[in-house]
């Protein structure tokens, strides 16, 4: 069941943008999961659309890789799969670090507050949702000054997302996502873009060691020779 509010007296710019926003966070909150169907007259139903906008909404996701469209007009929620992790985040790994860099050389005081917006977003629970973890990134790069960086970057970001939904859908008693993002925030804040990046390769690097730790029962030797953070080696321990 899609839990968004139907269109009503909402004005978006596009009905497509409204129905492509409310599904990219239903995907990423996990309402759907990797291989659920995502039918169309039911959609319609739920969010007060007709067909037209929500298959021109699912044709944007799937450029974006979290939708698969199939035959006869079906469409399902993207698979995960390692060897498309490792890809993803080889790219996120060469791209978003840079991002991050030109970004916080472009802070200014509304940056600022928006980072840290986003990060006390993540404290409001111990695993933040989803949606909150891909804002904060979003929000760690906003003032990136090219905006084809800014897009890879952002694009790449919610495939993983995706991924990160259903390939780590738990976490050691002790992870606290805002914890785990204090020190990323801080050098952002501070303007310190060369140790933000830095910080952000190493992030970056123990999420798919996590991620082949869960889902592969492997460590993947691709993604860096960067140590993993201290939440992913609990991580192996409960899974070991």
């Amino acid at each position: 069941m899609l839990n968004t509010p139907a269109l009503g007296n909402e004005q978006p710019p596009t009905r497509t943008e409204w129905a492509e926003q409310r599904l990219r966070q239903a995907i990423l909150r996990g309402e759907f999961g990797p291989g659920d169907a995502l039918v169309i007259s039911t959609l319609a139903e739920q969010m007060g659309l007709s067909a037209t906008p929500l298959r021109e909404a699912l044709r944007n996701l799937s450029a974006d890789g979290l939708v698969e469209l199939h035959s006869h007009g079906k469409a399902r929620v993207a698979q995960v799969d390692l060897r498309e992790a490792n890809e993803i985040y080889e790219l996120r790994l060469m791209l978003e670090p840079v991002a991050l860099e030109r970004a916080v050389r472009h802070a200014d005081d509304a940056y600022r507050d928006r980072v840290d917006s986003a990060w006390q977003a993540l404290t409001a629970t111990r695993v933040a949702s989803p949606s909150d973890h891909a804002a904060f990134h979003r929000a760690l790069i906003s003032t990136c000054d090219s905006a084809w960086l800014l897009r890879m970057a952002t694009t790449l970001a919610d495939r993983a997302g995706l991924m990160i939904t259903v390939g780590l859908p738990s976490r050691p008693d002790h992870y606290d996502t805002a914890e785990a993002h204090r020190t990323l925030k801080g050098l952002a804040i501070a303007g310190d873009g060369a140790a933000a990046a830095a910080e952000l390769r190493r992030h970056l690097s123990g999420t798919i060691t996590a991620l082949h730790l869960v889902v592969g029962g492997t460590v993947s030797v691709n993604a860096t020779g960067a140590n993993a953070p201290d939440d992913i080696a609990a991580l192996e321990t409960t899974i070991s």
